[in-house]
């Protein structure tokens, strides 16, 4: 104790009243913590994974109570890093929502998971086994199917329209079918953020171009839907924060989302590759022509797909006229 209020400049009178506790550290904050920090090899990491473990400990035993079970083993294997922890929490956090059936903390968790590594981490509930986490996936599916007939969408307050989407899109993409008619000509962001959601969960989970296609005509006579996509593809990436007006503010470009459209081109099915094509990319593009200073990047990209070999003569030839219109 001695050598540690030497080093860190702790007064041994502070040190005392906590070293004989074995959770000693757990009522430590403040400078006095950051002290520590400087003075103790380890002990940023220490409290760092503590920190992780307590708010797990706390999150894991609402997904018990509200009776879903989590497999451990492939809990663990998701951790590949801090913030999988933290994301794959607040995703547990929501799905223990979804089965209270509570539709307003369901929303307001749902709405932290826009992004694309939080993205992954509600995947994995959802996933069946061996991928997935939970035991009974199909619990949460069912649920959730039930929260959207519930949960508001019409007010268009950041949380719910998020939060709703991401639930429109996750029971899509895990189903194939749009749990919900959402008319096209929307006149509201909420509305077009949800129908925007089930057009790329639909793609995903079918592959259909004729969707990427339908999607691309509806932007065309829609300004709104348009305007929502870049605001959706911006938020996603993290290049922009989600606002409470749905504004789009952006400095220094779209390097996040440039780099996101860059690894779908190489991993994604065809359908998605047409919505690519035809739409996020000239949205993109009319933002800004240089495509964040990544043009020969995403010719690169279209080339390679190409040779690649692309079946489906439409998203073929949109894709060559899309490589060819930037040379």
């Amino acid at each position: 104790m001695a050598d540690v209020a030497f080093l860190s400049q702790v007064p041994a009178s502070t040190l005392s009243r906590l070293w004989k506790e074995v959770d000693w550290l757990d009522r430590v904050s403040g400078a006095t913590l950051q002290q520590l920090i400087c003075a103790l090899p380890g002990l940023a990491r220490y409290v760092e994974r503590r920190s992780h473990v307590a708010h797990l400990e706390s999150v894991l035993r609402e997904c018990t109570e509200s009776g879903l079970v989590v497999r451990p083993d492939r809990l663990a294997s998701v951790f590949t890093d801090g913030r999988s922890v933290h994301y794959m929490a607040t995703a547990l956090r929501a799905a223990a929502s979804m089965m209270r059936s509570d539709p307003l903390e369901a929303a307001a968790h749902l709405a932290r998971c826009w992004g694309s590594q939080q993205s992954i981490a509600l995947d994995a509930l959802i996933l069946p086994a061996p991928q997935g986490v939970l035991v009974e996936p199909d619990l949460l599916i069912g649920r959730a199917r039930e929260l959207v007939d519930v949960m508001e969408r019409g007010k268009n307050s950041l949380h719910t329209t998020v939060g709703y989407g991401v639930l429109v899109h996750k029971v899509t993409r895990q189903t194939g079918a749009v749990p919900v008619d959402i008319p096209p000509s929307t006149p509201d962001r909420s509305s077009a953020f949800a129908y925007r959601s089930g057009v790329i969960g639909t793609l995903l989970s079918t592959g259909d171009p004729a969707a990427a296609a339908s999607y691309h005509r509806q932007l065309e006579r829609n300004p709104l839907l348009r305007r929502n996509e870049l605001w959706s593809l911006a938020t996603f990436g993290g290049d922009i924060s989600q606002m409470p007006d749905f504004g789009v503010r952006i400095r220094g470009g779209l390097p996040r989302t440039v780099a996101d459209v860059l690894a779908d081109i190489a991993d994604l099915n065809e359908g998605y590759l047409h919505y690519l094509v035809t739409t996020a990319i000239p949205v993109v593009l009319d933002y800004d022509p240089s495509f964040g200073a990544a043009k020969s990047a995403l010719r690169q990209a279209l080339q390679q797909r190409l040779e690649r070999g692309i079946d489906d003569e439409q998203v073929r030839h949109a894709s060559a006229a899309l490589m060819k219109s930037m040379q």
